[in-house]
């Protein structure tokens, strides 16, 4: 499964950078009191999350972004670089969750979601569930090539043939 390199480059928005993203997120939330924004990091079936919650009058606003990994450089794989590239651009179509790869090469998944109603202590795990509904398909399946061949035991492939 290969990607001309050529249609990839005209393509190459990736959707937003989640990074620079919650840096803006970051800066705008210092004026909020701080009892109405919580953030939390956590790892959960292998990915490392960071999600920010912040309350907004009756409703709650949760910003999910998990690290994936890193798309391999092209002296490594150029076949499994296209494809990662290739998964990332037929991710567009998804509802709310967005992939994307910053100037590290870091591939990231986010989306934003308003919650009306949550009960402590398991008001994280709503928006985080609809967050892993939309995005483990395409998280298996970059973890897949994510995995160097021969390596099956490496912790990023144990991490996606959970399940």
């Amino acid at each position: 499964m290969s990607v001309p390199g050529n249609a990839f480059s005209q393509a190459c928005d990736f959707s937003p950078n989640f990074d620079d993203l919650l840096k803006k997120l970051n800066e705008e939330f210092t004026n909020l009191p701080s009892k109405t924004l919580e953030k939390f990091c956590f790892s959960f079936d292998g990915l490392n999350f960071d999600v920010r919650r912040i309350e907004q009058g009756k409703t709650h606003r949760f910003l999910v972004n998990a690290t994936i990994g890193y798309i391999p450089f092209s002296i490594e794989s150029a076949e499994r670089r296209e494809a990662i590239k290739a998964i990332i651009i037929g991710s567009r179509s998804l509802p709310t969750v967005r992939f994307g790869v910053d100037m590290s090469s870091k591939i990231s998944a986010g989306a934003i979601f308003d919650v009306e109603t949550i009960v402590a202590p398991d008001f994280l795990f709503y928006p985080l569930m609809l967050f892993m509904q939309e995005a483990r398909p395409f998280v298996r399946l970059i973890g897949k090539y994510l995995a160097l061949p021969g390596h099956e035991k490496t912790k990023d492939s144990q991490a996606f043939k959970r399940g």
